[in-house]
């Protein structure tokens, strides 16, 4: 048997507009620690303490929130697009970027999700 470390503080996703196919990823709110980022001792309200989450495949990184899981306006609260897991499930593997936000996941000059692709960064074809 081979033995293989993991390392969850760089994984890596993917990158925006990026259709992945894995089920299990990285939670992006705690970076896989599975506590809280401002409180060490609580467990993660979004893995509930694992450090990874299901998500059903087709499956985009969040552009809204860039995979953080973390909302803009205040850290301790989770991305309302991906709910802080930092993936987003798609309907369909043929997406193409956001013609309004451009990929960003927000409307331009603000901070509310775009109304085209509801923050995800792709629509489909």
């Amino acid at each position: 048997m081979q033995w293989t470390t993991f390392d969850f503080k760089n994984q890596k996703a993917g990158k925006r507009g990026e259709v992945l196919n894995k089920n299990t990823f990285r939670c992006g709110f705690c970076s896989g620690k599975g506590f809280t980022p401002s409180k060490k001792s609580t467990k993660c309200s979004v893995c509930l303490g694992d450090g990874a989450v299901e998500v059903q495949p087709p499956v985009v990184v969040c552009a809204y929130c860039n995979g953080s899981g973390k909302s803009h306006l205040n850290t301790d609260l989770t991305c309302i697009v991906c709910g802080g897991k930092g993936v987003v499930s798609v309907k369909t593997s043929q997406v193409e970027i956001c013609p309004a936000c451009k990929a960003r996941g927000r409307e331009k000059g603000g901070n509310l999700p775009c109304l085209t692709c509801r923050g995800k960064g792709v629509v489909t074809k």
